[in-house]
């Protein structure tokens, strides 16, 4: 690491959730969000995404992020954002395709039709920025950066269901280990078969349902994880902040901290913000109502690719 950044340029890397937040990856929305209405539920939607209003929620992430002082780089799309089968993309989720840790880049391997082929593009954008790729998620393996979750640069959680197989941990295990990470905890998350309709349609990734947002601080909705995971939690001595079930259809846990104790969280979850507040946290609000359609937040919008390293868990 001594000689990392004589070579790449700077020091690659995003091992926290809650590090000083300094360069990320997004990506501009277009059509490809609104699908044709008889498709809806083929891409997991429930109902049509007003794209116009969209790109302007976009808009204004971009414009918070750049404010308090973070580099934002777009990816790199091609005009027509279709994947390599013909199918419409979900590529503004800039969390999924990839990580970034100490040293470079882990390409993921998207698990859905309408996903696979977002990883090139990404690693695309993250090669041509400088950043090195450490690996990439091949063979049986499906790997999607939402179900990662950092406790601090030494411990990561992992969620495990539809987006993300054993396989998957498996092998960016390896790589994860060589980053410097002691452990990695492996959570199982609910999914689904047929059914969308909230609650029983289960959940995508770990950031859906858990949410880093301050040293030994964690929002969470129980009913999508294990009880030995909030054990887990517990026993380390984080502090959970239960969110109920409106505001988690919401995505009330998919935040993004700026710093320890300063995060981004969609707009209008009165209640989780309250909490939130309670335990001294400063939250920025963003409207990013389209983007809940579409099955995320402000956590999924983003791509860290270099955070400091953040408090280490006591």
């Amino acid at each position: 690491m001594e000689e990392y950044d004589k070579i790449w340029g700077k020091k690659w890397g995003a091992q926290s959730e809650i590090g000083k937040l300094e360069e990320v990856l997004v990506c501009k929305p277009s059509d490809e969000m609104a699908p044709p209405e008889n498709e809806l539920k083929w891409y997991g939607l429930r109902r049509q995404i007003d794209v116009k209003k969209a790109i302007k929620q976009h808009e204004e992430l971009v414009r918070v992020l750049t404010s308090e002082g973070v580099k934002v780089h777009f990816l790199k799309t091609p005009p027509q954002r279709r994947g390599p089968y013909g199918q419409l993309s979900r590529i503004w989720a800039t969390r999924d395709p990839g990580i970034v840790v100490n040293g470079g880049a882990i390409i993921s391997r998207m698990s859905l039709p309408f996903r696979k082929g977002d990883e090139y593009y990404w690693a695309k954008t993250v090669m041509e920025l400088g950043c090195p790729i450490l690996y990439t998620v091949n063979k049986g393996g499906t790997f999607e950066g939402g179900n990662v979750i950092w406790l601090d640069p030494e411990h990561v959680c992992i969620g495990k269901g539809i987006r993300t197989n054993q396989e998957g941990i498996d092998q960016v295990s390896e790589i994860l280990k060589l980053a410097g990470v002691q452990e990695i905890i492996v959570v199982p998350i609910p999914g689904w078969l047929r059914n969308l309709d909230w609650p029983a349609g289960g959940f995508a990734h770990l950031d859906t349902v858990f949410g880093y947002v301050d040293n030994g601080l964690a929002l969470i909705y129980p009913p999508g994880v294990p009880f030995d995971f909030i054990e887990f939690l517990m026993q380390k001595g984080i502090n959970l902040i239960e969110v109920n079930p409106d505001e988690a259809k919401d995505y009330a846990c998919n935040t993004l901290a700026l710093e320890p104790g300063k995060i981004i969280m969609v707009g209008g979850l009165r209640k989780t913000r309250r909490e939130l507040e309670k335990e001294g946290v400063d939250v920025i609000e963003v409207d990013l109502s389209e983007f809940v359609i579409s099955g995320g937040g402000p956590h999924c919008a983003t791509g860290p690719l270099i955070r400091q390293p953040g408090p280490k868990l006591s």
